[in-house]
């Protein structure tokens, strides 16, 4: 699943800018080449993310999202810019139900991806949950002001927006941010 995953996030930089034939054959080569290992260097109790560096990384920060974020620039960088693209122009959504709609699957989904790390039913798969609620309710916030304070105006998909990269956030450390984190943040605010 976590490959599946990877491949789509990577590929989304071919929206307008390439053909779904091609995308394919790249999609298994790029799975083969790029994901396994990276997978295999950081989840492996004998990979050299765990034994030489100590990585935690609970739900695929470096495997999920560090590797398909760098394939999607490197994509967006050979394909050149998408069709019809003008930076002075600010693109809108094109349909504001399908951004909301996939927000809500996306997020739903996510419990699956971020609770499901844990392998079990237990404590750190229910941490892992309210982790993910938290960091995507937040960013969530945090788009959707932003976006009013630039443009003077509220906005469904900047909540949309803000709410994923929330998601994507909290992913490496969901399992291993702890309630007493948010406790000792609340001793030092007051």
């Amino acid at each position: 699943m976590f490959a599946a995953v990877t491949a789509a996030i990577a590929m989304g930089a071919v929206a307008e800018r390439g053909r779904a034939g091609p995308l394919l054959i790249f999609i298994f080569v790029w799975t083969t080449l790029v994901y396994d290992p990276i997978a295999y260097l950081t989840w492996n109790e004998r990979g050299w993310g765990k034994t030489q560096l100590k990585v935690l990384d609970f739900a695929g920060g470096i495997a999920v999202h560090i590797c398909s974020g760098a394939s999607a620039l490197a994509i967006s960088y050979h394909l050149g810019p998408r069709q019809g693209y003008n930076p002075a122009n600010r693109w809108p959504a094109h349909n504001i139900f399908s951004v909301v709609l996939g927000t809500i699957l996306i997020w739903y989904g996510w419990y699956g991806f971020n609770g499901g790390s844990a392998l079990s039913a237990n404590f750190v798969a229910i941490q892992a949950c309210l982790n993910t609620t938290i960091a995507a309710s937040v960013g969530g916030l945090v788009g959707l002001i932003l976006d009013y304070y630039r443009i003077n105006q509220w906005c469904v998909v900047s909540f949309c927006s803000g709410a994923v990269a929330g998601l994507i956030t909290i992913t490496p450390g969901s399992g291993y941010v702890g309630a007493r984190m948010f406790m000792t943040l609340r001793s030092w605010y007051y």
